[in-house]
């Protein structure tokens, strides 16, 4: 049986903070009818509803019970990647794209960021009045993590629909962190190397900083997209003529801190950036003195082998008419005195072109 069906549908209470979990949407609303009426108070309620890996009949379920826009409705079936903010006359919408890590990062106790940065889904926050709904996707941690935050908050009467928005904006952020350390430690360690590695360990590194910068190319365009909606979303809350359902007051301050958090991360992944662009520029650059260095080298050796082929040339040729069926100097005589002339003469030849290239600083 598949458990994570069973809980797909979940219900928290802000007041009670107790969790109510179904697998139909109609199922959670028997739950949470029985626990309300069990649980009667005049304390308002501020409640959460997270729908997990919702199908389009479902997602039809929920917006036709909640009153939601259809254009709200089509983004959420249709799994829309764009990033984006939506006010409407009872709710706003926000829709961002998280991190779902592998089972392999899950269990490794230490991220690298050459590795490729796992996938993203869309994540969708609708906010009301007095109540929080979500779209998440299976296997991110947000909603369990912020549960526990606030169970841990002092001040309950702080936790509002709009806090909640806050405090899930703000975990999705927080879950580039470790990537973006991981960039840290890299660079670092690569930046380190440029003037100490050897050749072969440059061209193993040549790949490392091509992965590594794909990376961080890859963080900075999903945080990008998340500071510009962060920041529109802080705008019109500041607008005189702002939406009555966006926030206001403290409010404001907790976002401005999310925003002041995400500009920090870009810049410091721009940093990491340029600081991996040098370094691979280095390391282009002691690759092409090391080739330069090599082809000198080999240019040089080939100049000193040419020289000796010209010098032992014209005796291969005088020994070759020799092997021919011509009269041979010294033929007759009995012993090897025309030998030993002939080989002497062709060893003072080469003597005196070795010494002459070398005058000439041919070798």
């Amino acid at each position: 049986m598949d458990t994570k069906g069973l809980h797909r549908f979940s219900h928290f209470s802000c007041r009670t903070q107790k969790v109510v979990t179904s697998s139909t949407w109609e199922g959670l609303l028997i739950e949470q009818s029985t626990l309300s009426a069990d649980t009667k108070g005049s304390e308002p309620d501020t409640w959460w509803v997270d729908i997990c890996d919702a199908t389009e009949e479902e997602v039809s379920t929920v917006c036709q019970a909640l009153s939601i826009h259809p254009l709200t409705a089509e983004d959420i079936a249709t799994r829309e990647p764009r990033e984006k903010i939506e006010a409407f006359r009872n709710y706003y919408l926000i829709s961002f794209q998280t991190l779902l890590p592998s089972d392999d990062q899950k269990s490794s106790r230490s991220l690298k960021a050459s590795s490729s940065i796992p996938g993203s889904a869309g994540f969708y926050i609708l906010v009301f009045k007095n109540a929080t709904v979500t779209f998440s996707p299976s296997g991110c941690h947000h909603i369990a993590r912020v549960r526990d935050r606030i169970r841990r908050t002092q001040d309950t009467h702080l936790v509002s629909s709009d806090w909640i928005c806050y405090a899930l904006i703000d975990e999705i952020i927080d879950e580039f962190e470790p990537y973006m350390r991981a960039a840290e430690r890299e660079a670092d360690a690569i930046e380190d190397q440029v003037f100490i590695a050897r050749v072969d360990d440059v061209k193993a590194l040549i790949p490392q900083l091509d992965s590594l910068r794909k990376s961080i190319t890859q963080l900075i365009r999903c945080l990008t997209g998340k500071y510009d909606v962060l920041s529109g979303f802080v705008k019109r809350c500041q607008a005189k003529d702002r939406n009555p359902m966006f926030p206001e007051g403290d409010l404001l301050v907790y976002l401005g801190d999310v925003q002041d958090h995400l500009v920090t991360t870009l810049t410091s992944l721009s940093h990491f950036d340029e600081i991996v662009g040098r370094s691979q520029s280095n390391f282009l650059a002691q690759l092409s003195v090391n080739n330069i260095r090599l082809s000198y080298d080999v240019n040089a050796v080939l100049s000193k082998v040419t020289i000796l082929a010209t010098i032992f040339v014209p005796l291969h040729m005088v020994t070759g008419l020799f092997g021919m069926n011509v009269e041979v100097p010294g033929q007759d005589v009995n012993n090897l005195g025309w030998f030993f002339g002939i080989v002497g003469c062709m060893c003072a030849f080469v003597v005196v072109c070795c010494l002459l290239a070398k005058r000439m600083r041919l070798l």
